[in-house]
Protein backbone atom coordinates (compact mmCIF):
# COMPACT_ATOMS: atom_id res chain seq x y z
CA UNK A 1 0.00 0.00 0.00
CA UNK A 2 1.54 3.22 -0.97
CA UNK A 3 2.19 5.56 2.31
CA UNK A 4 0.74 9.09 2.36
CA UNK A 5 3.39 10.84 2.10
CA UNK A 6 5.33 8.68 -1.23
CA UNK A 7 1.83 9.45 -2.95
CA UNK A 8 2.07 13.37 -2.41
CA UNK A 9 5.95 13.16 -3.63
CA UNK A 10 4.78 11.10 -6.67
CA UNK A 11 1.95 13.44 -7.03
CA UNK A 12 4.53 16.90 -6.81
CA UNK A 13 7.20 14.59 -9.18
CA UNK A 14 5.02 14.89 -11.95
CA UNK A 15 3.51 18.12 -11.11
CA UNK A 16 6.61 20.22 -11.11
CA UNK A 17 7.59 18.80 -14.26
CA UNK A 18 10.33 16.03 -13.98
CA UNK A 19 9.77 14.70 -17.61
CA UNK A 20 11.48 12.55 -20.11
CA UNK A 21 12.19 12.35 -23.73
CA UNK A 22 10.94 9.36 -23.94
CA UNK A 23 7.94 7.30 -21.86
CA UNK A 24 8.89 7.14 -18.20
CA UNK A 25 10.63 4.02 -16.68
CA UNK A 26 8.50 1.56 -15.09
CA UNK A 27 10.06 2.42 -11.75
CA UNK A 28 9.12 0.99 -8.56
CA UNK A 29 8.05 3.38 -5.68
CA UNK A 30 11.34 2.35 -3.89
CA UNK A 31 13.12 3.93 -7.07
CA UNK A 32 11.28 6.75 -7.81
CA UNK A 33 11.70 7.93 -3.90
CA UNK A 34 15.49 7.79 -4.72
CA UNK A 35 15.07 9.51 -7.75
CA UNK A 36 13.04 12.07 -5.90
CA UNK A 37 16.08 12.27 -3.47
CA UNK A 38 18.56 12.76 -6.26
CA UNK A 39 16.03 15.69 -7.53
CA UNK A 40 15.82 17.74 -4.40
CA UNK A 41 19.48 16.84 -4.02
CA UNK A 42 20.32 18.49 -7.10
CA UNK A 43 18.12 21.13 -6.73
CA UNK A 44 19.90 22.27 -2.87
CA UNK A 45 23.30 21.72 -4.59
CA UNK A 46 21.93 24.55 -7.63
CA UNK A 47 20.74 26.81 -4.36
CA UNK A 48 24.42 26.10 -2.83
CA UNK A 49 26.63 27.39 -5.94
CA UNK A 50 23.90 30.28 -6.30
CA UNK A 51 24.36 31.64 -3.11
CA UNK A 52 27.72 31.18 -3.22
CA UNK A 53 27.93 33.50 -6.17
CA UNK A 54 25.90 35.89 -4.27
CA UNK A 55 27.22 35.77 -0.87
CA UNK A 56 30.36 37.10 -2.78
CA UNK A 57 28.57 39.65 -4.48
CA UNK A 58 27.30 40.96 -1.71
CA UNK A 59 30.63 40.73 0.45
CA UNK A 60 32.09 42.83 -2.49
CA UNK A 61 29.22 44.93 -2.57
CA UNK A 62 30.05 46.41 0.92
CA UNK A 63 33.96 46.67 -0.12
CA UNK A 64 33.04 48.09 -3.25
CA UNK A 65 30.66 50.68 -1.90
CA UNK A 66 32.96 51.54 0.96
CA UNK A 67 35.66 52.02 -1.62
CA UNK A 68 33.73 54.62 -3.14
CA UNK A 69 32.55 56.44 0.01
CA UNK A 70 36.76 56.70 1.37
CA UNK A 71 37.20 58.90 -1.41
CA UNK A 72 35.05 61.42 -0.02
CA UNK A 73 34.90 60.05 3.67
CA UNK A 74 38.18 58.49 4.43
CA UNK A 75 38.09 57.92 8.15
CA UNK A 76 33.72 58.25 8.08
CA UNK A 77 32.54 55.23 6.07
CA UNK A 78 28.93 54.60 6.57
CA UNK A 79 26.58 52.17 4.95
CA UNK A 80 23.29 50.83 5.92
CA UNK A 81 22.36 48.59 9.52
CA UNK A 82 19.50 47.12 10.78
CA UNK A 83 17.78 50.53 11.88
CA UNK A 84 20.09 53.21 9.46
CA UNK A 85 19.26 53.47 6.06
CA UNK A 86 22.28 55.45 4.33
CA UNK A 87 21.99 57.35 1.12
CA UNK A 88 24.50 59.50 -0.69
CA UNK A 89 24.26 62.04 -3.43
CA UNK A 90 25.56 61.05 -6.96
CA UNK A 91 29.04 62.83 -6.15
CA UNK A 92 28.84 61.44 -2.84
CA UNK A 93 29.78 64.59 -0.53
CA UNK A 94 26.38 65.12 0.34
CA UNK A 95 24.74 62.04 2.48
CA UNK A 96 21.80 61.35 4.35
CA UNK A 97 21.38 58.86 7.72
CA UNK A 98 17.52 57.75 8.28
CA UNK A 99 17.84 56.61 11.54
CA UNK A 100 14.28 54.77 12.11
CA UNK A 101 15.39 53.82 16.05
CA UNK A 102 15.74 57.15 16.91
CA UNK A 103 13.13 58.74 14.50
CA UNK A 104 15.61 61.74 12.67
CA UNK A 105 17.30 62.29 9.29
CA UNK A 106 20.67 63.67 9.61
CA UNK A 107 22.03 65.29 5.91
CA UNK A 108 25.43 66.33 5.91
CA UNK A 109 27.51 67.87 2.86
CA UNK A 110 30.55 69.02 2.54
CA UNK A 111 31.81 72.78 2.20
CA UNK A 112 33.88 73.38 -0.80
CA UNK A 113 35.43 76.76 -1.35
CA UNK A 114 33.80 78.29 1.93
CA UNK A 115 31.00 78.00 -0.29
CA UNK A 116 28.07 77.44 2.34
CA UNK A 117 25.46 78.73 -0.07
CA UNK A 118 26.20 75.65 -2.25
CA UNK A 119 26.07 73.39 0.65
CA UNK A 120 22.57 74.58 1.84
CA UNK A 121 21.79 73.71 -1.57
CA UNK A 122 23.00 70.55 -1.64
CA UNK A 123 21.51 69.71 1.99
CA UNK A 124 17.97 70.79 0.24
CA UNK A 125 18.29 68.58 -2.57
CA UNK A 126 18.69 65.49 -0.90
CA UNK A 127 16.16 66.23 1.74
CA UNK A 128 14.04 66.80 -1.37
CA UNK A 129 14.87 63.53 -2.55
CA UNK A 130 14.65 61.90 0.72
CA UNK A 131 10.64 63.47 0.65
CA UNK A 132 9.72 62.51 -2.82
CA UNK A 133 6.81 60.29 -4.17
CA UNK A 134 8.24 57.61 -5.92
CA UNK A 135 10.62 55.00 -4.03
CA UNK A 136 12.60 54.91 -6.98
CA UNK A 137 14.64 58.41 -5.64
CA UNK A 138 15.28 56.20 -2.82
CA UNK A 139 16.51 53.63 -4.89
CA UNK A 140 19.32 55.69 -6.66
CA UNK A 141 20.92 56.78 -3.11
CA UNK A 142 21.27 53.52 -2.26
CA UNK A 143 25.01 53.30 -2.88
CA UNK A 144 25.52 49.70 -1.90
CA UNK A 145 22.10 48.66 -3.42
CA UNK A 146 23.51 49.77 -6.81
CA UNK A 147 26.82 47.98 -6.36
CA UNK A 148 25.56 44.67 -5.41
CA UNK A 149 23.12 45.36 -8.58
CA UNK A 150 25.98 45.97 -10.93
CA UNK A 151 27.75 42.72 -9.13
CA UNK A 152 25.01 40.31 -9.81
CA UNK A 153 24.74 41.74 -13.70
CA UNK A 154 27.87 40.58 -13.88
CA UNK A 155 27.37 37.06 -13.09
CA UNK A 156 24.39 34.43 -14.57
CA UNK A 157 22.81 34.96 -10.82
CA UNK A 158 18.60 34.93 -11.87
CA UNK A 159 17.64 36.52 -8.99
CA UNK A 160 13.64 36.97 -8.04
CA UNK A 161 13.24 40.75 -8.36
CA UNK A 162 10.29 42.91 -6.50
CA UNK A 163 7.12 44.34 -8.42
CA UNK A 164 7.63 48.18 -9.63
CA UNK A 165 8.56 50.72 -7.15
CA UNK A 166 5.97 51.38 -4.99
CA UNK A 167 5.56 54.41 -2.80
CA UNK A 168 7.72 56.33 -0.50
CA UNK A 169 6.36 55.93 2.92
CA UNK A 170 9.51 58.16 4.07
CA UNK A 171 7.77 61.22 3.09
CA UNK A 172 5.34 60.55 5.54
CA UNK A 173 7.57 61.02 8.25
CA UNK A 174 9.64 63.98 7.42
CA UNK A 175 8.54 67.63 8.41
CA UNK A 176 6.98 69.31 5.14
CA UNK A 177 9.03 72.74 5.96
CA UNK A 178 12.76 71.83 6.34
CA UNK A 179 14.20 75.61 5.09
CA UNK A 180 16.00 77.95 6.98
CA UNK A 181 15.75 81.57 6.61
CA UNK A 182 18.48 82.96 4.56
CA UNK A 183 19.16 85.50 6.89
CA UNK A 184 20.73 82.81 9.13
CA UNK A 185 22.36 80.68 6.40
CA UNK A 186 24.47 84.42 6.19
CA UNK A 187 25.18 84.76 9.80
CA UNK A 188 26.90 80.29 8.89
CA UNK A 189 29.07 82.31 6.07
CA UNK A 190 30.44 84.93 8.83
CA UNK A 191 31.42 82.18 10.55
CA UNK A 192 33.04 80.09 8.17
CA UNK A 193 35.06 83.34 6.96
CA UNK A 194 36.33 83.59 10.38
CA UNK A 195 37.48 80.24 10.60
CA UNK A 196 39.70 80.16 7.16
CA UNK A 197 40.92 83.43 8.02
CA UNK A 198 42.48 81.61 11.73
CA UNK A 199 43.61 78.45 10.80
CA UNK A 200 44.52 77.32 14.44
CA UNK A 201 40.54 77.62 15.34
CA UNK A 202 39.05 73.88 14.41
CA UNK A 203 42.67 73.06 13.23
CA UNK A 204 45.48 71.24 14.61
CA UNK A 205 49.03 70.68 13.46
CA UNK A 206 49.32 66.48 12.24
CA UNK A 207 52.47 65.87 13.89
CA UNK A 208 50.81 67.29 17.52
CA UNK A 209 47.73 65.16 16.68
CA UNK A 210 49.06 62.14 15.86
CA UNK A 211 51.26 62.34 19.25
CA UNK A 212 48.14 62.74 21.31
CA UNK A 213 46.30 59.86 19.65
CA UNK A 214 49.50 57.47 20.45
CA UNK A 215 49.02 58.14 24.31
CA UNK A 216 45.36 57.97 23.92
CA UNK A 217 43.79 53.82 25.15
CA UNK A 218 42.71 51.75 22.01
CA UNK A 219 39.16 52.83 22.89
CA UNK A 220 39.50 56.45 22.85
CA UNK A 221 41.59 57.01 19.31
CA UNK A 222 38.61 56.36 16.81
CA UNK A 223 36.73 59.03 18.93
CA UNK A 224 39.98 61.09 18.69
CA UNK A 225 40.23 61.08 14.80
CA UNK A 226 36.81 61.47 13.99
CA UNK A 227 36.62 64.30 16.54
CA UNK A 228 34.46 67.56 15.66
CA UNK A 229 33.27 70.79 16.37
CA UNK A 230 30.67 73.00 16.18
CA UNK A 231 30.94 76.44 15.08
CA UNK A 232 26.88 77.60 14.53
CA UNK A 233 23.75 76.15 14.91
CA UNK A 234 20.37 77.43 13.90
CA UNK A 235 17.34 75.74 14.12
CA UNK A 236 13.66 76.43 12.61
CA UNK A 237 11.70 76.15 15.98
CA UNK A 238 8.39 75.14 13.56
CA UNK A 239 9.95 72.33 12.38
CA UNK A 240 12.65 71.29 14.65
CA UNK A 241 14.83 71.37 11.83
CA UNK A 242 18.24 72.56 12.89
CA UNK A 243 21.21 73.41 11.09
CA UNK A 244 25.05 72.76 12.37
CA UNK A 245 28.43 74.00 11.17
CA UNK A 246 30.85 71.67 11.78
CA UNK A 247 34.61 71.32 11.38
CA UNK A 248 35.81 68.02 11.67
CA UNK A 249 39.81 67.79 11.07
CA UNK A 250 40.62 69.55 8.08
CA UNK A 251 37.03 69.42 6.57
CA UNK A 252 34.41 72.11 7.26
CA UNK A 253 30.41 70.03 7.11
CA UNK A 254 27.39 71.56 7.31
CA UNK A 255 24.97 69.35 8.74
CA UNK A 256 21.06 69.44 9.16
CA UNK A 257 18.82 67.15 11.55
CA UNK A 258 15.40 66.83 11.42
CA UNK A 259 12.87 64.93 13.54
CA UNK A 260 10.54 62.54 12.77
CA UNK A 261 7.00 63.72 12.87
CA UNK A 262 5.05 62.84 15.85
CA UNK A 263 3.51 59.29 15.96
CA UNK A 264 6.13 58.19 13.35
CA UNK A 265 6.16 54.51 13.99
CA UNK A 266 2.85 54.15 14.53
CA UNK A 267 2.62 55.97 11.03
CA UNK A 268 5.21 53.17 9.41
CA UNK A 269 3.18 50.45 11.45
CA UNK A 270 -0.47 51.94 9.32
CA UNK A 271 1.12 51.72 6.38
CA UNK A 272 1.68 48.20 6.08
CA UNK A 273 -0.77 46.69 8.74
CA UNK A 274 -3.28 45.38 6.13
CA UNK A 275 -0.51 43.44 4.91
CA UNK A 276 0.32 42.22 8.16
CA UNK A 277 -3.43 41.42 9.04
CA UNK A 278 -3.78 39.52 6.14
CA UNK A 279 -0.09 37.40 6.49
CA UNK A 280 -1.37 37.03 9.92
CA UNK A 281 -4.89 35.37 9.16
CA UNK A 282 -3.23 33.42 6.50
CA UNK A 283 -0.31 31.86 7.95
CA UNK A 284 -2.13 32.00 11.56
CA UNK A 285 0.78 33.90 13.05
CA UNK A 286 -1.01 37.01 15.68
CA UNK A 287 -0.38 40.34 14.64
CA UNK A 288 1.49 41.00 17.92
CA UNK A 289 4.10 38.38 17.36
CA UNK A 290 4.64 39.95 13.63
CA UNK A 291 4.77 43.75 14.77
CA UNK A 292 7.00 42.77 17.61
CA UNK A 293 9.72 40.44 15.52
CA UNK A 294 9.70 44.27 12.92
CA UNK A 295 10.21 46.49 15.74
CA UNK A 296 13.23 44.68 16.98
CA UNK A 297 14.48 43.43 13.55
CA UNK A 298 14.59 46.82 12.23
CA UNK A 299 13.06 49.49 14.05
CA UNK A 300 10.19 49.29 11.11
CA UNK A 301 13.05 50.22 8.14
CA UNK A 302 12.33 48.61 5.28
CA UNK A 303 16.14 48.64 3.74
CA UNK A 304 17.21 47.33 6.55
CA UNK A 305 20.51 45.66 5.51
CA UNK A 306 22.66 43.37 8.54
CA UNK A 307 26.03 41.99 7.92
CA UNK A 308 24.36 37.98 7.92
CA UNK A 309 23.32 39.42 5.65
CA UNK A 310 20.00 39.95 6.15
CA UNK A 311 17.14 42.11 4.66
CA UNK A 312 14.18 44.12 5.23
CA UNK A 313 11.21 44.71 7.69
CA UNK A 314 11.81 41.25 8.82
CA UNK A 315 15.25 40.31 8.29
CA UNK A 316 15.54 37.79 6.17
CA UNK A 317 18.01 35.72 5.19
CA UNK A 318 18.00 34.38 1.26
CA UNK A 319 19.83 31.20 2.02
CA UNK A 320 18.34 30.23 4.64
CA UNK A 321 14.58 31.57 5.89
CA UNK A 322 14.81 33.28 2.69
CA UNK A 323 14.61 29.67 0.63
CA UNK A 324 12.55 27.88 2.87
CA UNK A 325 9.94 30.57 3.32
CA UNK A 326 9.52 30.85 -0.06
CA UNK A 327 9.73 27.30 -1.25
CA UNK A 328 6.04 27.13 1.63
CA UNK A 329 4.46 30.19 -0.30
CA UNK A 330 5.21 29.46 -4.06
CA UNK A 331 6.49 26.44 -4.07
CA UNK A 332 9.37 26.75 -5.36
CA UNK A 333 13.13 26.93 -3.40
CA UNK A 334 14.64 29.99 -4.65
CA UNK A 335 17.00 32.65 -3.76
CA UNK A 336 15.42 36.22 -3.84
CA UNK A 337 17.12 39.39 -4.18
CA UNK A 338 17.80 41.59 -1.70
CA UNK A 339 15.27 44.12 -3.73
CA UNK A 340 12.76 42.03 -3.78
CA UNK A 341 13.27 41.76 0.34
CA UNK A 342 12.84 45.53 0.63
CA UNK A 343 9.53 45.32 -0.61
CA UNK A 344 7.96 45.34 2.21
CA UNK A 345 4.45 43.34 1.29
CA UNK A 346 7.48 40.36 -0.07
CA UNK A 347 9.27 40.56 3.21
CA UNK A 348 5.83 40.14 5.73
CA UNK A 349 4.99 37.63 3.50
CA UNK A 350 7.86 35.28 3.44
CA UNK A 351 9.04 36.51 7.31
CA UNK A 352 5.43 35.62 8.59
CA UNK A 353 5.16 32.44 6.51
CA UNK A 354 9.04 31.47 7.95
CA UNK A 355 7.47 31.79 11.60
CA UNK A 356 4.72 29.80 10.60
CA UNK A 357 7.16 27.38 9.38
CA UNK A 358 9.24 27.20 12.71
CA UNK A 359 6.65 26.35 14.61
CA UNK A 360 4.15 24.31 12.82
CA UNK A 361 7.19 22.09 11.00
CA UNK A 362 10.31 22.82 12.42
CA UNK A 363 9.27 22.53 16.18
CA UNK A 364 5.68 20.91 15.85
CA UNK A 365 6.98 18.15 18.42
CA UNK A 366 7.01 20.54 21.25
CA UNK A 367 3.40 20.24 22.46
CA UNK A 368 2.77 23.80 24.99
CA UNK A 369 2.46 26.27 22.55
CA UNK A 370 3.68 28.84 25.08
CA UNK A 371 7.05 26.94 24.65
CA UNK A 372 6.75 26.04 20.97
CA UNK A 373 6.61 29.83 20.58
CA UNK A 374 9.76 30.60 23.15
CA UNK A 375 11.37 28.35 20.79
CA UNK A 376 10.15 29.93 17.70
CA UNK A 377 11.41 33.49 18.57
CA UNK A 378 14.65 32.01 19.50
CA UNK A 379 15.54 29.98 16.22
CA UNK A 380 13.82 33.02 14.40
CA UNK A 381 16.98 35.13 15.30
CA UNK A 382 19.53 31.86 16.26
CA UNK A 383 18.30 29.28 13.81
CA UNK A 384 16.87 25.94 14.60
CA UNK A 385 20.04 24.07 14.93
CA UNK A 386 21.58 26.33 17.57
CA UNK A 387 18.08 26.47 19.43
CA UNK A 388 18.71 21.82 19.50
CA UNK A 389 21.66 22.57 20.46
CA UNK A 390 21.13 24.97 23.51
CA UNK A 391 18.91 21.89 25.16
CA UNK A 392 21.27 19.03 24.46
CA UNK A 393 24.06 20.01 22.64
CA UNK A 394 23.63 18.00 19.36
CA UNK A 395 21.44 19.65 16.69
CA UNK A 396 18.69 16.71 16.81
CA UNK A 397 15.35 18.54 17.25
CA UNK A 398 13.18 15.37 17.66
CA UNK A 399 15.41 14.95 21.01
CA UNK A 400 15.87 18.73 22.31
CA UNK A 401 11.84 18.38 21.96
CA UNK A 402 11.75 15.75 24.54
CA UNK A 403 13.76 17.63 26.84
CA UNK A 404 11.74 20.52 26.09
CA UNK A 405 8.51 18.87 26.49
CA UNK A 406 9.41 18.09 30.18
CA UNK A 407 9.84 21.53 31.36
CA UNK A 408 6.38 24.22 32.13
CA UNK A 409 6.27 27.17 29.61
CA UNK A 410 8.19 29.11 32.36
CA UNK A 411 11.25 26.97 32.70
CA UNK A 412 11.79 26.49 28.92
CA UNK A 413 11.97 30.12 28.93
CA UNK A 414 14.13 30.55 32.06
CA UNK A 415 16.28 27.84 30.17
CA UNK A 416 16.85 29.38 27.08
CA UNK A 417 17.58 33.21 28.73
CA UNK A 418 20.08 31.53 30.86
CA UNK A 419 21.98 28.75 28.32
CA UNK A 420 21.11 30.50 25.00
CA UNK A 421 25.20 30.87 23.81
CA UNK A 422 24.98 34.00 22.19
CA UNK A 423 23.86 37.21 24.34
CA UNK A 424 21.93 39.03 21.85
CA UNK A 425 19.42 35.99 21.24
CA UNK A 426 18.61 36.35 24.82
CA UNK A 427 17.95 40.13 24.37
CA UNK A 428 16.23 39.27 21.47
CA UNK A 429 13.79 36.87 23.42
CA UNK A 430 13.09 39.35 25.80
CA UNK A 431 12.43 42.34 23.37
CA UNK A 432 10.33 40.04 21.82
CA UNK A 433 7.98 39.15 24.94
CA UNK A 434 8.08 42.48 25.70
CA UNK A 435 6.97 44.12 22.28
CA UNK A 436 4.22 40.91 21.87
CA UNK A 437 2.52 42.22 24.75
CA UNK A 438 2.37 45.91 23.34
CA UNK A 439 0.74 44.78 20.47
CA UNK A 440 -1.72 42.13 21.64
CA UNK A 441 -4.36 44.57 21.33
CA UNK A 442 -4.75 43.83 17.62
CA UNK A 443 -5.03 40.36 17.75
CA UNK A 444 -8.50 40.27 19.17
Amino acid sequence: MINKITFILLSLFFMRGFTYASDPPDLNFDEIDQLLDNQFEEKNNQIDAIYEAYSKAIDDAFKGASKKISVHWPKDIRLPSKSIWVGYAQDLKTRSFVNYKKGEVIIETKIKDNNIKNANKNIHQMARSLSSNNNSDIVKLDVFSKELKNNLAKTDINLKEPKPDKYNTLKLLIPENTKIKDSKIASFTKVMQKVTKTPEIGKTDTKTAQKKRDNLPKKQTKNAITQETVLNTTQNIKSGVKLELIKKGQDAILRMSIKFVNNYQKILMEENFDDVKRFSTKYNVPVSIILAIIETESSFNPRAVSAVPAFGLMQLVPKTAGVDAHNYVHGEKRIVSPDFLFDETNNLQLGTAYFKLLQSRYLRKIKDPQSRFYCAVASYNTGIGNLAKTFIKDKNLSKAALKINNMTPEQVYQYLIVNLPAQETKNYLKKIVSRKAKYEHFDS
